[in-house]
């Protein structure tokens, strides 16, 4: 698994250095401000007294997406965090993310009843948009690095198919992605994963899956009679994290 620590060095440049967590080492680049948004960043650094007038703005819209902090917070200063080793550097991630992820939570717990009654809506009137929303909702209260979820679909027929006499077809399709969700139809290898793992969509949610050392999590749930497999790579997990999932899915039961 990586991980990505920008540190904003400019109003015009950002570095980013990414820790690759199987052998802790560091590589690094630098990019044009303008170009954060299209990165996969798990934690961001910026100088309080630097002036910033373009990147500021920038931050605020991305805050959603990952912890962003002042390196103020760490007790810590540019010139230290050019020297990050890389166990040094996942130190920093946890501390700032820890406090992110728990903000999330509990947002999460006291905004439970109205997210259910949303997505409850959406799953009725727009499947995709559910499951969009629903991808959304798990990385940010896990603070996964890639998420993919697994799904039963409706394939519509066509108007050629429609005048055979052709019906909707079950299928699969997920919605994958590492900052934003997007949706694929389902091929072999999804079916061969919901065939995999169908004795294991028994109850309302379960975590089939977690090995903390490659930090990969699978979970298998469902709503009604429709299985969803969800399939994430994330830092750390956590009781409070499952209880909001079990929560959320014993909540959308009577969808």
């Amino acid at each position: 698994m990586l991980l990505t620590l920008a540190i904003v060095n400019s109003d015009h440049q950002i570095n980013l250095n990414q820790l690759d967590l199987s052998n802790m080492g560091i590589s690094n680049k630098r990019i044009d401000s303008v170009g954060l948004v299209d990165e996969n960043i798990n934690t961001l650094l910026y100088d309080q007294e630097d002036e910033l007038p373009s990147v500021l703005p920038l931050l605020e819209k991305e805050e959603k997406f990952y912890p962003i902090a002042p390196i103020q917070s760490l007790q810590m200063d540019k010139a230290s965090l050019e020297k990050l080793d890389g166990q040094q550097m996942l130190d920093i991630y946890n501390k700032v993310s820890t406090r992110w992820i728990l903000n999330n939570n509990m947002k999460m717990v006291e905004q439970l009843y109205p997210t259910i009654t949303y997505l409850k809506d959406l799953w009725v009137k727009n499947r995709n948009s559910f499951f969009e929303e629903l991808w959304f909702i798990l990385k940010t209260n896990l603070a996964t690095t890639h998420l993919n979820i697994v799904f039963h679909d409706l394939k519509e027929p066509t108007e050629k198919q429609v005048e055979k006499g052709e019906k909707p077809k079950l299928c699969y399709s997920y919605v994958e992605g590492n900052k934003l969700p997007t949706l694929f139809d389902g091929k072999d290898k999804e079916a061969m994963l919901m065939k995999e793992y169908e004795n294991e969509f028994e109850d309302f949610f379960n975590i089939t899956e977690y090995n903390k050392e490659r930090g990969q999590l699978v979970a298998c749930a469902k709503i009604g009679l429709s299985p969803i497999l969800i399939m994430a790579e994330l830092p750390s997990f956590n009781q409070l994290q499952q209880s909001i999932l079990i929560s959320l899915f014993t909540g959308l039961q009577d969808s």
